[in-house]
């Protein structure tokens, strides 16, 4: 499932301005279905987003990554604010995202216990 996720990112980084599409692949994992929609060629259209359905033998999983916003302000000024929500057999996940236009640098933020971990990469 991680390297589900892992596909995912790079597909919506690269296609997230792109237009309204879905698409069903079987993997070693499971079937997954992608959909994404989006509105215009900005990089950080607020409200373009990509879901994507699996199954696998532990249960299924839905996940969407949604457009929030250009961030125009504060410690993530310039940057493309991004809610991944995750519904697995696991539990339920949100993560933010706050990423440069060319996804070399960014942010992930994730909420647990009531306390808030940032992680940074960059290249």
């Amino acid at each position: 499932m991680k390297r589900i996720l892992a596909i995912f990112l790079v597909l919506f980084l690269m296609g997230c301005a792109g237009p309204a599409y879905k698409q069903t692949i079987e993997t070693d994992e499971g079937k997954v279905t992608i959909e994404g929609t989006a509105g215009s060629d900005e990089w950080c259209q607020a409200g373009a987003n990509w879901q994507w359905t699996g199954s696998a033998p532990e249960g299924d999983s839905t996940a969407t990554w949604k457009i929030e916003e250009l961030m125009t302000s504060g410690k993530y000024d310039g940057l493309c604010h991004v809610v991944y929500m995750a519904d697995t057999p696991d539990g339920k996940t949100t993560v933010n995202y706050y990423f440069s236009e060319d996804g070399e640098t960014g942010y992930m933020e994730m909420e647990i216990n009531g306390q808030t971990f940032t992680q940074e990469w960059s290249k």
